[in-house]
């Protein structure tokens, strides 16, 4: 089956000005960009403090990320991406992540949605057969790939609020994760999961959440300093009786090659994992489907209320 392209969504962003000036839309895509500067002119709460933009960058108020979406438009057989630098971008259409809003990636109940078909037929990245839209983390300085050192005192913290809304028919998909971006011996060094009970499951069906990646996977002869599964694989589960439409609040830390993951308690962590050595690392944040085949179908959507990190490099 060959997916069909979709046509770019324009994006409208709303500017209040003062009396003196006026407010005007552009439905035209090559207008649609705004300046790469402050992207919030006017102002974008409403009288309780709370975001009316449509804009996905602004409703979680996102600063160092690019994201990577499950299309195709400049035809060259991956995932596009877009950045905040829209030079950078793999379609020239794409406005910079600024403004960017479309079907995969998009604000609801003032919140944000990130939904992923599970089709065999959709573009993904160049290594790996599962589909995604998902944030990466980049560096503050928007000077391209780089990566973390987990061995270090400063802490890299992501932390996040998000509920599974859905979830195909493979039944899982990671919302969260922590990738080494040179990949020597690390790869997925953690990925926070979803697996439902039934495929397809919605809000109001059962599942659990669980961990996977090299610290409950790698081995000591695959070159890991210890044997993590033979520690940590019965141990993988961390909430059993998750049901899809509730909130979970989140957090990942990792300090002096000590990662350590909080559920709901935000100072005590519910893991705890050691030898975490790998030097180039990154978290990602989003819908990353697992599993995807020939017979699978049904998009993985994750709702986000916020999503914060430190500055890490």
């Amino acid at each position: 089956m060959k997916i069909s392209k979709l046509k770019y969504i324009p994006v409208v962003v709303l500017f209040i000005f003062s009396l003196t000036n006026c407010s005007s839309d552009n439905d035209e895509p090559e207008n649609q960009e705004q300046d790469e500067g402050d992207t919030t002119d006017g102002d974008i709460t409403d009288g309780d403090g709370e975001t009316t933009s449509d804009i996905p960058y602004e409703v979680l108020e996102l600063k160092n990320w690019k994201i990577t979406l499950p299309r195709d438009f400049n035809n060259d057989g991956i995932a596009d991406e877009v950045y905040l630098d829209k030079s950078r971008n793999d379609f020239e259409g794409d406005p910079s992540f600024k403004t960017y809003k479309d079907e995969f990636f998009f604000v609801k109940n003032k919140n944000v949605l990130f939904s992923c078909p599970s089709l065999k037929d959709i573009p993904t990245t160049g290594n790996s057969s599962n589909t995604r839209s998902e944030l990466r983390e980049m560096p503050s300085d928007e000077s391209g790939e780089k990566g973390w050192d987990a061995n270090d005192n400063s802490i890299k913290t992501l932390d996040f609020k998000v509920k599974i809304v859905q979830t195909s028919s493979t039944k899982k998909f990671a919302f969260a994760q922590i990738h080494d971006f040179k990949q020597d011996v690390w790869d997925d060094i953690l990925r926070v999961q979803i697996q439902s009970d039934k495929p397809n499951a919605v809000e109001g069906d059962t599942g659990r959440i669980y961990l996977l990646g090299d610290v409950i996977e790698g081995r000591a002869t695959d070159g890991f300093p210890i044997d993590f599964r033979n520690s940590n694989y019965a141990d993988r589960y961390i909430k059993d009786d998750y049901v899809l439409g509730e909130w979970l609040t989140i957090k990942i830390t990792i300090q002096n090659s000590i990662l350590k993951i909080y559920l709901e308690d935000m100072n005590m962590p519910i893991r705890t994992y050691t030898n975490i050595t790998c030097k180039s690392n990154y978290y990602k944040a989003g819908v990353y489907n697992q599993s995807v085949n020939l017979d699978s179908n049904g998009n993985g959507i994750a709702e986000f209320s916020e999503i914060n990190i430190s500055e890490n490099f």
